[in-house]
């Protein structure tokens, strides 16, 4: 029977030419189990583990894979040795060290310097494995688990596509309607699902779909320049679309974090959206349309870093992989950013004041 407490993490083991005996399962558990010391944190239900154990016979060898789902990346491990329990407490050894590092490199990120958010993990309950789901269940080949990942973050990485299609909209790049957002996301997909061994060794799977998106997205844009030039095609022959592609929530958050800033993360600024300053007498969708506006006219690299920064989430160190720049570059960035939002607000207060 599984276990179905709040706390607990899904595995599944996956099996080929080997037949696990109450030993082997019962040692393979204890294993998994101290897996979870290194993920308190995280929600059980963004993680989950996949143990592939294989006999290889003309080989003589047993070979254990395992690949651990994490929010926003998967981490492997594969060992082999002539003995099933060998191959077994190589691979779990090796992921738990990958888990480790993988901790050790957040712990110098902007979350963990945050004294809230250390304080709330301190506050998590341990994690626990789950016993195994059943035989022919679960995911049995490693293209599941990315899929699962990539199924979890559809829903920003669509309204991040549409975003950045809107600005070149806004900026007269392409017209309205011209190219669709969802064409981007699931080019990124299938090439993260096809071509796996391309993601960059220093880019979670997460930053290496936003690396997509937006190599996918300009290239489509520069593709319909191009059409656009050789046919003379009419910028203004495009059916407009019906949605605006910008979410009104993202840019009223940034209003209202930029005038009462505090300590909380990027991905947690302002909870209720409707909490506006009682001064800016505007509707949301007026803000939005304000803002767009302002975006509209800044340098494509701050609009871009602009983008993945306040309305995605990412801090500075995750932008430059994204991006294939320095960390000091993008930083510099932010800091000008800061400055042209915090005059916007300044007008935008001071007009909606008077």
């Amino acid at each position: 029977m599984s276990v179905t407490i709040s706390n607990a993490i899904g595995w599944n083991i996956v099996s080929k030419n080997v037949s696990l005996g109450y030993t082997a399962k019962a040692a393979l558990s204890r294993k998994v189990a101290k897996l979870s010391r290194h993920l308190a944190g995280f929600a059980p239900e963004t993680l989950h583990l996949q143990v592939l154990l294989e006999k290889l016979p003309k080989k003589g060898s047993f070979t254990a894979r395992l690949t651990l789902r994490l929010p926003s990346h998967i981490l492997h491990a594969e060992k082999s040795a002539e003995d099933l329990l060998a191959a077994i407490d190589a691979a779990t050894l090796a992921l738990d060290r990958e888990v480790e590092s993988l901790r050790s490199k957040m712990r110098g990120d902007y979350r963990w310097k945050r004294p809230a958010w250390r304080a709330r993990l301190n506050e998590e309950k341990t994690l626990l494995f789950s016993e195994p789901v059943e035989d022919e269940t679960g995911p049995q080949i490693s293209a599941e688990v990315l899929s699962a990942l990539i199924a979890a973050h559809d829903a920003h990485l669509l309204a991040h596509a549409r975003r950045v299609l809107r600005m070149a909209e806004l900026t007269d790049d392409i017209p309205v309607g011209a190219t669709d957002p969802r064409d981007s996301v699931d080019e990124a997909v299938r090439i993260c699902l096809a071509e796996p061994e391309r993601k960059p060794r220093d880019l979670t799977y997460e930053e290496w779909l936003y690396r997509l998106i937006g190599e996918e997205t300009s290239r489509q844009i520069r593709q319909f320049v191009e059409e656009s030039r050789l046919r003379h095609f009419p910028m203004d022959g495009i059916r407009p679309s019906k949605d605006d592609g910008y979410d009104a929530e993202s840019p009223l958050q940034i209003i209202a974090e930029e005038l009462t800033p505090d300590e909380d993360l990027p991905e947690e600024r302002i909870p209720d959206p409707r909490a506006i300053p009682p001064g800016l007498e505007v509707s949301g969708q007026e803000l939005v349309r304000i803002l767009e506006q302002e975006v509209k006219n800044w340098r494509p690299e701050e609009r871009k870093i602009f983008e993945l920064h306040y309305l995605v989430g990412f801090d500075d160190a995750e932008i430059a992989a994204i991006r294939a720049q320095s960390k000091e570059e993008v930083g510099a960035h932010i800091d000008q950013i800061q400055l042209r939002l915090r005059e916007f607000l300044r007008r935008a207060t001071t007009s909606a004041t008077r």
